[in-house]
């Protein structure tokens, strides 16, 4: 999640417990407590918003990483292949130090 969206996050929960405290307080009218409600299924729904929000930004993210982390991984499995195989040419002198011993 995103500063921006960590910090309207808060503001809405911060708003939520002030309503759940306004609803819950001896003496609240029925209109009062109608127009809390209200307020507080719309901040509900922001909230369930911000949150899809932050998870496709994690998600993102986590793509993000494992895709480089796949090309560190290759390039490293390509560097430790070119450190052991042989070259061809390599490969071929032995083949022809094999062929020469075992014709002696």
């Amino acid at each position: 999640m995103s500063d921006s969206n960590a910090a309207s996050y808060d503001q809405v929960r911060d708003r939520l417990d002030e309503i759940v405290e306004a609803v819950s307080a001896p003496g609240i009218s029925l209109d009062e407590a109608l127009a809390l409600y209200e307020e507080a299924v719309k901040l509900g729904l922001s909230a369930c918003d911000l949150s899809e929000e932050g998870a496709e930004e994690l998600l993102e993210q986590d793509a993000a990483n494992l895709t480089t982390k796949q090309g560190e991984q290759a390039d490293q499995a390509d560097a430790s292949d070119d450190q052991s195989s042989p070259s061809q040419g390599e490969a071929a002198a032995a083949r022809q130090d094999e062929a020469a011993s075992a014709a002696r």
